[in-house]
């Protein structure tokens, strides 16, 4: 299964937002505490944190936390920040990506980012991996800017890594 989360402080793009989510694929949105946001969302799952801030990082974790005992071996989670979209070659690239191997993909980001083999602070965005929680089950972001470079570098260290030689995100796609 593959869990798309979305960290939400953003609530007016989830409308754009919703067009891109696949049927087939588990939208989370976690709401910022410092939202008022009670509309319907169009997500899976929508829960309203207590927490907020740090560039969504408490909410990727909060996530991670309350889905932990239920990821199978075979969950992948991606993290689709609130001002993005998901890229359609990631659609397309979707049957090969899921059965590949290993504890985090990586690709590169379009006009921005390469495709890594060694992700680390700098080098790789949020948009530009997914991973098997099941797998780094105590790994979590620090509450830093650059977390999701020490996330990713993290991840490739303690379990295996697989890099796709392609662009298959955009970089804040709604801003």
């Amino acid at each position: 299964m593959l869990y798309i989360v979305t960290p939400c402080s953003r609530p007016e793009n989830l409308k754009r937002i919703r067009q891109y989510i696949p049927p087939w694929a588990t939208w989370v949105v976690m709401m910022d505490a410092k939202t008022d946001y009670k509309e319907p969302t169009g997500a899976s799952v929508t829960h309203y944190s207590q927490n907020s801030g740090f560039w969504g990082h408490p909410l990727r974790n909060e996530f991670l936390d309350l889905y932990q005992d239920q990821f199978t071996e075979n969950d992948w989670v991606y993290y689709l920040d609130d001002d993005n979209i998901l890229h359609p070659k990631f659609y397309e690239q979707w049957d090969s990506l899921n059965s590949l191997d290993s504890s985090i993909v990586t690709w590169g980001q379009e006009g921005r980012l390469r495709p890594t083999t060694d992700p680390k602070v700098g080098n790789i965005d949020t948009a530009c991996f997914m991973f098997r929680p099941y797998h780094l089950p105590t790994l979590r972001f620090q509450s830093s800017y650059e977390a999701d470079g020490l996330f990713a570098q993290a991840a490739a260290l303690r379990g295996t890594l697989i890099c796709v030689d392609a662009y298959l995100c955009y970089y804040n796609a709604l801003r």
